[in-house]
């Protein structure tokens, strides 16, 4: 099997990161927006991905009309808690409120009923992403897809309830059928330590149960300085 190879872009310093990579994502989403009215664009939670809405809440270089906001995991915690990656857009991306022509699809993870709030959120999913940004940890995961997790295996759902090494330890989920139906995969990496990570999944097989960020190799990696080092010699 031929190893697939990502679009690998690094910024020219670690500060100039959100610039660089709010730019590279801009491009794409005026390409979509000129073909059709809607965008649907899945967002991710993270210290980079915290970075990068900040720089869009500042600048307002996002082209917000037109699209149409899901998220990639959730924390089974409500809406306004620290943990919450919806929180988190809300806080910065969206600190001004949603405006008119956009739409963001929360997932309602601190439903009790996980199973049903996973189908739920499945009915709001296209079939086809036209772009989806995804963060890593340094386990290599990204969503809520960790290493050896069941849900890497999943070939008809869209989103499942799981429980990850980490608090808060229940979550929902996308699986790897979304990211594989994604039209833009942009990865959001920053730092040394994450780099090593990526390095090692460009140096050996395509194994996603023990790196699940190589479920990302087809995308377009968006990285600092720092991490870029790691992958270079």
């Amino acid at each position: 099997m031929t190893l697939l190879e990502p679009r690998i872009l690094i910024s020219p310093d670690s500060d100039s990161w959100a610039c660089f990579s709010a730019d590279t994502i801009e491009q794409t989403i005026h390409a979509v927006l000129s073909c059709k009215n809607v965008c649907h664009m899945v967002l991710t939670g993270g210290r980079a991905a915290e970075r990068l809405y900040k720089y869009w809440a500042d600048t307002a270089t996002l082209p917000l009309k037109g699209l149409r906001f899901l998220f990639s995991d959730e924390r089974c915690v409500p809406p306004d808690h620290a943990d919450s990656n919806y929180a988190l857009v809300m806080k910065t991306l969206l600190v001004e409120g949603v405006p008119s022509g956009c739409s963001i699809a929360r997932m309602e993870a601190e439903n009790p009923d996980r199973k049903a709030a996973a189908k739920a959120y499945e009915k709001l999913i296209p079939e086809k992403i036209d772009i989806l940004l995804l963060g890593m940890g340094a386990d290599g995961h990204i969503a809520s897809l960790f290493p050896g997790s069941s849900a890497l295996h999943a070939e008809q759902r869209s989103v499942l309830p799981i429980k990850g090494p980490k608090l808060p330890f229940e979550r929902l989920t996308i699986t790897p059928k979304v990211i594989a139906s994604a039209q833009s995969i942009f990865l959001l990496v920053t730092g040394k330590e994450k780099g090593v990570v990526l390095a090692e999944a460009l140096r050996t097989e395509s194994d996603f149960m023990s790196l699940p960020v190589r479920l990302a190799l087809s995308g377009t990696w968006l990285l600092d300085a720092e991490a870029g080092h790691q992958l270079k010699g």
